[in-house]
């Protein structure tokens, strides 16, 4: 009896050996150096042009002319479409005719007042007569300045019959054909500036007070399709309202002249914040866990074992990743990190 309780007791020591020799995973780590560095968000904008108008035409009719397509290059005042203006013309005649008549009339009735002014003087005609006179050359003046805002009526309803560039740009959409009525709610033209571009980006509210108290914040622009071409530039401004639905407020930068950047493209944005700095660390690609409510997280090894440490993304290259929240000196898990749990003990491999 007292032989099958001895063995009894060393096969469960056995298998207890077994079991805990079982738990204990063999890792790959790597001991990451922190950094200080000043803090750095890494955003996505677009591309924005200072105009991009939608050109209506200022009176209704019919299509006559149209001289650009989409994708020219246009210049301010450049007539872009003309209207059939045929009885915009002929009342613009009438009134061109309207007003010689009331010049000729009124310089006959002048003629006529300044006549009898010395026969007035020398009691030659009546002063009744010379009144009369006077009171029809104040009437001609009155209604040659009438003819003459009537005749300036027409030439403007003449010149809305045209369509011009308000300033330079592309022409990046044409919106009606020859033939076709329009009226000054027909969207006609897009014309899109190309001279003077910025770059909006959404930055999250918490870094508000950090731009804010900021003097100077510098920008670095990584055109999406170029990410080669770097343009560090200072953020031009931000817009102190925050958008209620993402919880962002927008800010601005200002393009050079010569970027290969145009309306509606993509670029990324680094904001380097000068007034707050974040310790952060490089790791493999491999060491970073990705939880479905979008967050992440790393694996370390404390005290020999599992420890699980939320981590905030910074920046991501093809391999490497750079983030926040590793303690100093903590081993960090790079290799067979979706199996464990936090409290599995480890132990780590030697190179």
């Amino acid at each position: 009896m007292k032989v099958f309780f001895t063995k009894g007791v060393l096969f469960l020591t056995t298998i207890l050996s077994l079991h805990s020799y079982a738990a204990t995973v063999a890792v790959e780590v790597i001991e990451p150096k922190q950094q200080i560095k000043k803090l750095e968000i890494e955003l996505s904008g677009t591309v924005e042009a200072l105009n991009d108008a939608q050109l209506t035409s200022l009176e209704a009719g019919t299509v006559k002319n149209i001289y650009v397509n989409a994708g020219e290059q246009v210049t301010a005042k450049q007539t872009l479409l003309t209207l059939d203006d045929s009885i915009a013309q002929i009342k613009l005649q009438q009134a061109q005719a309207l007003f010689q008549s009331a010049q000729v009339k009124y310089q006959e009735d002048l003629r006529l007042y300044n006549e009898i002014i010395d026969l007035t003087e020398q009691e030659v005609m009546a002063k009744t007569l010379l009144e009369e006179r006077r009171a029809n050359a104040a009437v001609s003046k009155a209604l040659l300045a009438q003819a003459a805002a009537e005749q300036a009526l027409q030439q403007e309803i003449v010149n809305r019959h045209q369509v011009k560039a308000p300033f330079s740009g592309t022409i990046a959409q044409r919106g009606t054909d020859i033939g076709e009525w329009v009226t000054q709610q027909s969207k006609i033209f897009q014309l899109v500036s190309d001279d003077e571009l910025r770059i909006f980006v959404d930055v999250p509210q918490e870094y508000f007070s950090e731009i804010k108290e900021s003097a100077h914040v510098n920008a670095l622009v990584i055109p999406d399709t170029a990410p080669q071409e770097k343009i560090a530039l200072p953020l031009s401004q931000f817009i102190a309202v925050s958008n209620p639905l993402s919880r962002t407020f927008k800010a601005r930068i200002d393009l050079p002249k010569n970027t290969s950047l145009i309306a509606g493209m993509s670029a990324t944005v680094k904001l380097v914040l000068p007034n707050k700095t974040l310790a952060q660390v490089n790791l493999p690609k491999s060491a970073l866990k990705r939880h479905p409510d979008g967050n992440y997280s790393v694996y370390g090894v404390v005290d020999n074992k599992v420890k699980r440490f939320g981590v905030n993304m910074i920046a991501s290259s093809f391999n490497t990743v750079s983030v926040s929240g590793v303690p100093n000196g903590t081993p960090v898990i790079i290799s067979g990190s979706d199996l464990l749990i936090d409290g599995t003990p480890v132990t780590i491999k030697k190179p």
